[in-house]
């Protein structure tokens, strides 16, 4: 009888060491056909990802209504609709008048407050002798803000406000099929078994992004008010921009607070001066420390459990695949990832690693 070949322990080893590399080598790459896809496919898909946003945050304005008021469901669901639509273009419109005004003090104050500026800090760099070898690096003011760019941004911004129009009208029709047939979803959702662990750790993530949002939108608003009585109270030109542009920005994490503050500081540094650019620097630090880091923890705490330097990549990664949108929506689409990862077999070390638990203590035994 002949022997059967047998292969040795140490190739047994290495073909199972080709089979995980081939293996992780096809996951890289679906991972990169994957992202390709979302990126060439941003123009359906954000609509979609937009509405479901929406959706989840005005559900709470529904729920309210058809609890509190006795709203059947098809009325909450319109006036919650109405609501967002006139939020949204009122935004829109506020915004478009302000675009003509940020032009106009673009071509006049801002150029000669800039002049007046570069003037001063030179006059300041000449009593120290130091006044040539700055001109020969910065000619002029328009090497440090170039207005004339400014403007042309200004004028492409303004052509985008239409566009965007018509997105937000996509974006509300499908919002309104959403929440028109949520209770549908409810319905469908609460029939599958009980004993689903999968259902439960979604309806709990549902529930918390849900949450979330709710806060976030209550903390950005307050963010946007306090930021806007700020510029008024600093006399910083388009204080009521600012203001919205720090609600809208706070809904990006880390970064979307920073961002928002950079521009209102300056503009109070050229139209006013160093001490009015220290106080509305001051300003906006209390206000996203007081918010960033008291009052939105009191509510929310550590319920998504996401490290923050995970949030940061996240919303650096859905910025670069979606743009501004992207950022907006990268905390529910991270937290969405992580419950998939949970329920995975091969991906539950990913949850493991991203996951941010207080510490482990270990017990001494007595």
């Amino acid at each position: 009888m002949q022997n059967e070949p047998t292969t040795s322990p140490d190739t047994e080893k290495n073909n199972l060491l080709l089979g995980e590399g081939a293996r992780a080598l096809v996951t890289v790459a679906a991972a990169m056909v994957v992202i390709y896809g979302l990126q060439q496919a941003r123009s359906v898909i954000l609509p979609i990802m937009m509405a479901c946003f929406l959706a989840i945050i005005s559900y709470t304005v529904t729920g309210l209504l058809r609890r509190f008021l006795r709203f059947p469901h098809w009325l909450a669901v319109s006036f919650t609709v109405l609501a967002d639509f006139g939020v949204i273009f009122g935004i829109i419109s506020l915004f478009n008048v302000l675009i003509r005004d940020v032009k106009q003090t673009l071509e006049g104050e801002v150029t000669t407050r800039l002049m007046e500026k570069y003037n001063e800090i030179m006059g300041w760099l000449g009593n120290v002798g130091l006044e040539e070898q700055a001109r020969d690096v910065i000619a002029s003011p328009m090497d440090i803000i170039n207005i004339p760019m400014m403007l042309s941004w200004v004028q492409t911004l303004s052509g985008q406000v239409l566009s965007f129009v018509s997105a937000c009208t996509l974006v509300l029709l499908l919002m309104t099929f959403i929440l028109g047939e949520a209770t549908l979803f409810g319905r469908n959702f609460r029939s599958l078994p009980n004993s689903n662990k999968g259902k439960d750790d979604f309806l709990n993530a549902l529930r918390g992004i849900q949450r979330y949002l709710f806060i976030k939108t209550v903390a950005s608003t307050s963010t946007g008010l306090l930021a806007w009585w700020l510029c008024a109270a600093m006399e910083v030109p388009f204080a009521f921009m600012w203001g919205m542009l720090a609600l809208v920005l706070n809904f990006i994490p880390t970064i979307g607070s920073i961002v928002a503050a950079i521009p209102p500081i300056l503009m109070a540094l050229l139209m006013g001066g160093w001490g009015d650019c220290f106080i509305v620097a001051v300003g906006y630090i209390a206000i996203n420390f007081a918010i960033g880091n008291g009052i939105e923890p009191i509510f929310l705490g550590k319920q998504f459990g996401i490290a923050t330097s995970v949030v940061l990549v996240s919303v650096l990664f859905w910025g670069w695949v979606w743009g501004p949108c992207g950022m907006l929506l990268a905390m529910p689409i991270t937290v969405l990832i992580k419950l998939a990862c949970e329920n995975s077999r091969d991906l539950t070390w990913v949850a493991t690693i991203i996951e941010d638990r207080p510490p482990i203590t270990l017990k001494k035994n007595p």
